[in-house]
């Protein structure tokens, strides 16, 4: 049985939606776990009422809406997964959406690539609630052995799955981070073995939704490369991580160089990067990031 863990905070326009697609799903050996994180709109009300009514859908379906005072989305899909029954979890943002076929697709994901750490399936980003009918063209599957060198765009969103006991095994979520939280546990999952994929698009994350996390400020110290350290070992001991890991950080950091507040600590952290395996532009848009983005708008980007 697959688990599907929605964590919910102030969704009550939304989660009826995200429900509606999972109800949908033509495999059906799966329950629900809604854990609602101390919302104060009708959001758990909403998501309780449609799970006592799952006839009404033509599906029998096991499921449960967890509340709990708020700590955050980490502490709500902690709560989830030991709450969970399900071997596998598959995780679904309470304002996202799944094509009807995509447990089935995760489903034979596992069945081909038991050993996998990781299931990643494609997604796109949505307006809207209407899911488009084209957008599912591929079947190109694949098990990745070096995924730090062929990293797939497609699997980052907030979807992805994997056994419940590994998620237990690398330490469960990082309650420390309010913003790449999800990152951060496909990176450690990865560390400790591979990941399979399919990148037919069957997930969808709605930009319109309200409450997004993705639409407000995000105070460094809960972002992601403000826990560079904890990833000192394993960048220690793997080049092609410390490569990969490093440019993803630079990334997301370089934002942080032009506000006050923030830039002494994004320096900090920047000294840390191993430069010697990115391009030159990389370190460029850190030691200078004005002079970088006039580079950037001479460029055209």
């Amino acid at each position: 049985m697959i688990s599907v863990v929605i964590p919910l905070y102030n969704k009550a326009q939304s989660i009826q939606k995200t429900l509606d697609s999972v109800l949908a799903q033509t495999y059906k050996d799966f329950e629900i776990v809604v854990v609602d994180d101390g919302s104060t709109d009708d959001s758990a009300n909403v998501a309780e009422a449609m799970l006592n009514e799952c006839k009404v859908y033509g599906v029998e379906c096991r499921g449960k809406v967890i509340r709990k005072a708020n700590g955050g989305v980490s502490s709500a899909r902690n709560i989830g997964i030991m709450e969970a029954k399900g071997e596998y979890i598959a995780f679904l943002d309470g304002d996202d959406l799944w094509h009807p076929e995509y447990l089935e697709t995760l489903h034979q994901l596992i069945v081909d690539y038991p050993d996998a750490v990781l299931y990643g399936i494609g997604y796109t980003t949505l307006n809207g609630d209407k899911i488009p009918e084209n957008v599912a063209p591929s079947t190109e599957r694949s098990e990745l052995k070096d995924f730090w060198n062929s990293y797939p765009d497609y699997w980052t969103g907030s979807s992805s799955s994997s056994s419940r006991e590994r998620l237990i095994e690398v330490g469960l979520f990082d309650t420390r981070m309010t913003h790449g939280e999800d990152i951060d546990m496909w990176w450690r999952l990865l560390l400790s073995g591979e990941g399979a994929f399919d990148n037919r698009v069957l997930a969808y994350y709605r930009q319109d939704a309200e409450n997004r996390a993705m639409n407000k400020l995000i105070p460094l110290e809960k972002h992601i490369p403000y826990f560079v350290d904890k990833y000192a070992e394993a960048r220690a001991k793997n080049v092609d991580f410390r490569r990969f890991f490093d440019r993803e950080m630079i990334y997301r950091l370089y934002p942080y160089m032009f506000d006050a507040h923030y830039r002494k600590e994004a320096k900090r952290i920047a000294k840390q990067m191993d430069y010697s395996l990115q391009k030159w532009t990389m370190k460029f848009r850190m030691v200078c990031p004005r002079i970088y983005r006039m580079y950037e708008k001479m460029k055209g980007k």
